[in-house]
């Protein structure tokens, strides 16, 4: 069998047959890494094994998921670890990642050990680790301190119920010539990795870094070939968020909250209204309902309204993508009359969430008018709903359950684009908060 040498670039992962200087792709210099493969295939090879069969005639039996004993992560993979799936597990360093994978292996590990394959640590670090973090069953979790991973394929893997990889930019094949981390290691002992999960319908949990950036570190071929990618995130009051970025098996936009403790991570089964118990009724301060994964919550959205100390508003955001900030902004200036284009805004999630959710709008809109106005909005009123650049407010996904939810927490008056409260646009909304200051509404 002949063999093929080609040259990728260690940045961007762009292949090439000849030798290049700059990359065409990424246009970095000297960033091509000879890397040799297997080239042509025997002409005598046989496909005799390859079954072609009907849509209709294929198994659909599923093995049982294996439980993790975690019902926050229960949740975020879809009802627990699918056999045979590769699951990639990203944060900032420090997060946890780490942490959760040993409180894992150690909840998991009964009939069948799991595997713990650590490049990052040593075995008497995780011994340590375990210690601290008062792990059960330690004689269940076989653990190996190794960079190189080419031992796997000798390895007698059928005994082991899981296998932990930490982490993925820290391992490397002995057959690829690149430095571990790179685009083409990373790549390959990715597909490795998926390959040896696939194979054996043994779950594989892989560790990966993130960059600068708050991206998965690698080539993006790594997310794509994993079945689940699940992303830590942290807040300044210490939660830990693990969302659902990808799930084959499951919801893809859960979310899991986590408490990290002096005995590792611990589960907040009910964050519903875990952010908006400190809520103090002033001017700028907002209930909101939204919708993450499958379930709604509420969260307080605070802004503040002030004349600028230089000649350019400043606008700053945290908790929710300054672009939203500012069609909001733009709507409300145009649509209702308010110049806020020539103020400071300040917006803030309480709690250090992040909000993808455009239900968020109205509740952006009001506190950004409560501040303007010095308006307090009264304890138990709860806003959601999507503003259009047109000024309108439009209807989003299970209002139902927002609803639901906001009145289980004692938000009785809910003020959304349907219902009795129910808001049209933008100038009736700032009618509606003038009523409050008042006292008409």
């Amino acid at each position: 069998m002949k063999k093929k040498r080609s040259y990728v670039c260690d940045v961007c992962g762009y292949e090439s047959p000849a030798w290049f200087g700059r990359c065409p792709s990424c246009h970095e210099w000297n960033t091509a890494i000879s890397f040799v493969s297997e080239g042509d295939k025997d002409e005598n090879i046989s496909f005799a094994d390859i079954e072609v069969r009907p849509l209709s005639q294929v198994d659909t039996t599923e093995s049982s998921r294996i439980d993790t004993k975690i019902e926050e992560l229960n949740r975020s993979l879809g009802g627990g670890v699918v056999p045979g799936s590769a699951v990639l597990i990203s944060g900032e360093p420090g997060i946890g990642k780490s942490t959760l994978m040993l409180q894992l292996s150690a909840l998991i590990a009964g009939e069948r050990p799991v595997l713990y394959i650590s490049a990052e640590e040593s075995a008497r670090q995780l011994r340590l680790r375990a210690e601290r973090l008062k792990i059960q069953r330690k004689e269940q979790i076989e653990v190996v301190s190794a960079t190189e991973i080419d031992f796997l394929g000798s390895l007698a893997i059928e005994k082991y119920g899981m296998i932990v990889v930490d982490s993925l930019q820290t391992i490397k094949m002995s057959s690829v010539p690149s430095l571990p981390g790179s685009v083409v290691q990373v790549r390959e002992c990715a597909n490795m990795l998926v390959s040896l999960a696939k194979s054996s319908d043994i779950p594989v949990l892989i560790v990966s870094h993130i960059t600068k950036g708050g991206q998965i570190a690698g080539p993006k071929l790594v997310e794509h070939v994993v079945d689940t990618v699940l992303y830590f995130e942290s807040s300044k009051t210490g939660f830990r968020f693990l969302r659902t970025i990808k799930n084959r098996f499951g919801p893809s936009d859960e979310i899991a909250v986590f408490e990290m403790t002096s005995e590792g991570l611990k589960e907040v089964p009910d964050i519903s209204s875990l952010f908006v118990e400190d809520y103090i009724s002033a001017p700028g301060n907002v209930v909101s309902a939204i919708y993450e994964g499958s379930r709604a919550m509420l969260i307080e959205v605070q802004a503040l309204v002030s004349k600028p100390v230089y000649g350019t508003p400043r606008r700053l955001a945290s908790g929710i993508p300054l672009e939203r900030l500012l069609l909001v902004t733009a709507v409300l200036t145009k649509r209702a009359g308010i110049p806020l284009d020539s103020l400071d805004l300040y917006m803030n999630v309480a709690g250090g969430l992040q909000i993808e959710d455009t239900g968020v709008d109205l509740a952006i809109a009001a506190a950004l008018i409560s501040s303007y106005t010095d308006t307090s909005i009264p304890e138990g009123v709860a806003f959601f709903g999507e503003i259009g650049l047109d000024g309108t407010v439009r209807s989003v996904s299970s209002m139902e359950k927002r609803i639901e939810r906001a009145k289980k927490s004692s938000f009785m008056r809910i003020v959304a684009p349907e219902g009795r409260n129910g808001i049209k646009d933008v100038k009736q909304l700032l009618k509606f908060i003038g009523g409050m200051k008042s006292g008409k509404e």
